[in-house]
């Protein structure tokens, strides 16, 4: 084999050339560091942004959770006090009544305000209670003493004094009644259990509370 007599050219040995691996400041290297840079950037700006946002959803759901949880572990109606026994009318003259409850919704609450009324009639030491709101268009009913019927003013559905239609009669069906708790009834108070029904309906349904 023929040497060559240039110091500086490449002796042909048959083997491949030795490779060096790439010194830490070559620029070679730039864009490897880059990337992984870049990749560990995003893994750690995500974690950081997913953590206040499991925060604030959990800070979100927890009054609908504790909400739902109460209300299956809780009657969906209960009693409301409405008046003393002693303060009906021992003839049976229906009186009106506001009905004042909390209002709660997930996160605010509002103490002792007005969310309706009812009819209330006494009798002995029993008490009927109606719902004041008429089944026709949703109007409050009045009471007309002289008649002693029960009135509604807006599209003239009338009542007998336990709540059933005169007929004929716009409204669907007679006055709603409310249940009225027995026990408190015999400690002098009255509690009801008010619920509002839509108007217009022959049979009742419930409105959403």
């Amino acid at each position: 084999m023929t040497r060559s007599l240039n110091p500086h050219a490449a002796q042909n040995t048959g083997s491949p050339p030795t490779t060096l691996p790439p010194k830490p400041g070559d620029p070679a290297t730039a864009p490897r560091r880059s990337i992984l840079a870049a990749v560990a950037a995003m893994i750690i700006g995500g974690f950081v942004g997913i953590v206040p946002f499991a925060a604030g959803l959990a800070t979100f759901l927890d009054p609908l959770l504790r909400r739902k949880k109460a209300s299956g572990e809780a009657d969906s109606h209960p009693p409301i006090r409405v008046a003393s026994l002693d303060a009906l009318p021992a003839d049976g003259t229906p009186v009106q009544v506001p009905v004042i409850a909390d209002l709660t919704d997930a996160w605010n609450r509002e103490p002792n305000q007005p969310i309706g009324a009812v009819y209330l009639r006494r009798d002995g030491d029993k008490v009927e209670c109606f719902n004041a709101i008429c089944p026709h268009a949703g109007c409050f009913v009045g009471y007309s003493a002289d008649r002693k019927v029960f009135q509604c003013p807006c599209h003239t559905s009338s009542f007998k004094l336990d709540g059933e239609r005169i007929m004929p009669s716009p409204s669907p069906r007679d006055m709603d009644s409310l249940a009225v708790d027995p026990a408190k009834l015999k400690s002098g108070e009255v509690w009801v259990q008010f619920v509002n029904y839509y108007p217009g309906k022959e049979h009742r349904e419930e409105k959403p509370t």
